[in-house]
């Protein structure tokens, strides 16, 4: 019997390859998008103001640097991506109460997240005691954002990938199902990495998704308490420009690096 999935996203290529990869596999209930702009936005209202400062930097920092563009590329399903198909759900918070309304309606036995905001408990409830998020970064050593930069920034090239995580109350602490760790090689950047351990992590997501669907449970293993929450606003111009001026120097070698899966 076809796993039933509920999805929680964000609007970046990726997710819009996650939503595809499942689809293929399992039968996917609903999809419910809290578009970046939206993010931002929010962060102006609340007057977050130093927050919102730094999303737009890092928006306009991809866009000149073709960042955006590139992982446009890389997660092409052999057609342009453009949007999302038309049975999805844009909310303006992730947390709304039309976002509910659809998990609360559909019942899913998974819910999958990736890239929104953090989930408020009545969502927690709703989405059930099967929520898997991929986090970009190694758990629990780099938790939040930016962290394969500042794993690269601080030579744990060992501690470069993605993790598959059950969501709990916290931020990035819940049971870690899987972690995955890219081939590195000395011309990559962050971006790079990144797009590749967040495709590797989609597609070992939707390997144990099904999986489950056969009755192969989901393995869990406890964090440890350890590591550091990275916020966006850890990482503006100046710690951009001495991370560029560091790897030009060769103070930061990147290797040749093919490790196990984890």
């Amino acid at each position: 019997m076809s796993t039933r999935v509920t999805v929680l996203c964000s609007d970046d290529a990726h997710h819009v390859f996650l939503v595809a990869m499942l689809r293929q596999k399992v039968e996917v209930v609903s999809v419910v998008v809290e578009p970046a702009s939206s993010q931002c936005a929010r962060l102006w209202r609340k007057r977050r103001l130093v927050d919102w400062v730094y999303n737009r930097y890092h928006k306009i920092r991809r866009d000149i640097l073709g960042l955006n563009a590139y992982r446009r590329r890389y997660f092409q399903l052999g057609h342009p991506i453009s949007e999302f198909p038309d049975d999805v759900h844009v909310v303006q918070s992730i947390n709304d109460d039309s976002a509910l309304d659809v998990i609360e309606s559909t019942q899913p036995d998974v819910t999958v997240v990736m890239g929104t905001s953090i989930l408020r408990k009545r969502i927690l409830r709703a989405a059930g005691d099967k929520i898997i998020n991929i986090h970009g970064g190694i758990l629990p050593d780099y938790k939040g954002n930016h962290c394969f930069f500042f794993a690269m920034d601080q030579g744990r090239f060992d501690r470069i990938g993605s993790t598959i995580h059950f969501v709990d109350s916290g931020v990035d602490t819940g049971d870690i199902i899987a972690h995955v760790f890219p081939k590195i090689h000395p011309t990559d950047s962050p971006e790079t990495l990144y797009c590749r351990a967040e495709k590797m992590a989609i597609l070992r997501l939707v390997e144990l998704v099904e999986a489950y669907g056969r009755g192969h449970p989901f393995p869990r293993n406890t964090q440890l308490d350890r590591g550091r929450n990275y916020r966006t606003r850890d990482r503006g111009p100046l710690r951009d420009l001495a991370f560029l001026v560091r790897r030009r120097l060769g103070w930061i070698r990147v290797p040749e690096l093919t490790p196990d899966e984890g």
